[in-house]
């Protein structure tokens, strides 16, 4: 991997296997297939499908969510590793290069909306990240950002991911708001399985199986039923927020040239739980 990317040292990339893990069941595994349910139905609120846009998505893995964001327009994707990249290219996905997501390799104000989902988190500076989301968005445009929450929460697939941190809500809006970046909406999510991950992660610890994916915990039986758990918070983050949860999702926006990045009512609502 070293050998891969070594202008990229700064950054956290996942093991091999992991890699190779996710594309074996990024289509069907609950938290994928929740994950993508939620981020969607956020998106369809401020992008119209079929309307030809430029969209980034910023460690884009094994390509299943540039499979979903087709609907929205033209993707380009990056990853920090040459691995993902080649699954994603199995999948069809051509536009596609290894960078870091605090060097994006675009211009200003290119794309129409971009994706994060789970990478500001491996990011040893995440406000530079942020920043770099800001740049290439163009103004007025928006972003889907996708990161864990909760440093009790912390387990082997952290490290087994490359993460530096985990975020609470309070935290990662002073993040957003230091990139200069508006937050439209942010809420914890994956509020229902916090319990059972909280619990099993505790255990994984405790039996030292630091090496156990969490993406192989995929009982054909109970995958469904989870899914459905998780991609029922969808409807409902559209218009409110959770509590608590394993993640946090939010929807920020470039402020037109010119405006502030004052956030809205929702935000400071949001910060208020804390």
């Amino acid at each position: 991997m070293a050998g891969e990317r070594p202008e990229f040292e700064g950054d956290a990339v996942m093991r091999p296997l992991n890699y190779r893990v996710m594309f074996e069941v990024e289509d069907d595994h609950w938290w994928f297939v929740g994950r993508r349910a939620i981020v969607l139905a956020q998106i369809r609120d401020f992008l119209a499908a079929g309307r030809g846009a430029a969209i980034l998505d910023i460690g884009c893995g094994t390509g299943a969510t540039m499979d979903a964001l087709r609907d929205f327009g033209r993707v380009q994707g990056i990853d920090l590793s040459m691995l993902p990249l080649g699954f994603s290219r199995q999948r069809g996905h051509l536009s596609v290069a290894c960078a870091s997501a605090t060097a994006l390799p675009f211009g200003n104000s290119g794309f129409d909306l971009v994706t994060a989902l789970d990478v500001i988190e491996h990011l040893d500076d995440d406000v530079a990240g942020l920043s770099e989301i800001r740049r290439v968005l163009r103004p007025g445009a928006i972003g889907l950002l996708f990161v864990p929450a909760f440093p009790s929460l912390w387990g082997p697939n952290d490290d087994q991911s490359g993460h530096r941190r985990r975020y609470r809500l309070s935290g990662f809006s002073t993040a957003i708001e230091a990139a200069g970046l508006k937050i439209e909406r942010i809420s914890y999510a994956n509020f229902a399985m916090f319990p059972a991950i909280w619990l099993g992660r505790r255990l994984l610890s405790l039996l030292g199986r630091v090496d156990q994916s969490e993406n192989r915990i995929n009982h054909r039986l109970i995958n469904r039923l989870l899914a459905r758990i998780f991609a029922a918070e969808a409807g409902w983050l559209r218009k409110r927020r959770l509590p608590f949860g394993v993640s946090i999702i939010a929807v920020v926006r470039r402020p037109i040239d010119g405006q502030v990045a004052i956030n809205t009512d929702q935000q400071s609502g949001a910060n208020q739980n804390q």
